[in-house]
């Protein structure tokens, strides 16, 4: 009954909470929460996070969309800060596929999706994990688990309401 995009997420594994769209810039979508939470996504990937216990300061050279692994399997570099780790620019390599067809629930409802897992690694940093899209029919990311800190932080997301 939002009538804005909105957007649930949780930290390690936590409590749900929702966040909602505040702007779309080239993309880049900036979401907030009266928590004083404030998410970057471009594509259903994660950009930046500010106000959580450790923040992804920034990402550059954001790879394809996970939608695009579809098609084919892609491998992708990218730079993410880790300010609290006075770490900028720590170069991830990662390879993105598609996996499986799923389906998941957000919200009571059943939606069908192909699983997308990006495993990465930080080059010359102690730091190896795997992300997972859920992506719809459409090419949306519908739902995402992704780390970003190597302190094992996670950030699950599910769009209740798709911008636009």
């Amino acid at each position: 009954s939002i009538a804005y995009a909105s957007m649930g997420w949780r930290l390690n594994g936590g409590r749900e909470q929702i966040i909602v769209l505040a702007t779309d810039t080239g993309g880049d979508l900036l979401w907030t929460a009266g928590s004083k939470i404030v998410m970057v996504t471009h594509d259903g990937r994660l950009r930046r996070t500010m106000g959580l216990p450790h923040d992804l300061g920034g990402t550059t050279g954001m790879p394809p969309p996970p939608s695009q692994a579809l098609m084919a399997p892609f491998a992708s570099t990218r730079q993410v800060d880790l300010p609290d780790l006075q770490l900028y620019g720590l170069a991830l390599e990662c390879h993105t596929a598609a996996r499986a067809r799923q389906a998941i629930k957000i919200l009571g409802a059943t939606l069908s999706t192909t699983r997308v897992d990006e495993d990465c690694h930080a080059v010359g940093y102690d730091w190896i994990f795997t992300d997972r899209f859920w992506v719809g029919s459409d090419g949306m990311v519908m739902k995402s688990l992704q780390h970003i800190h190597p302190r094992g932080d996670t950030i699950e997301t599910e769009i209740f309401r798709p911008p636009g």
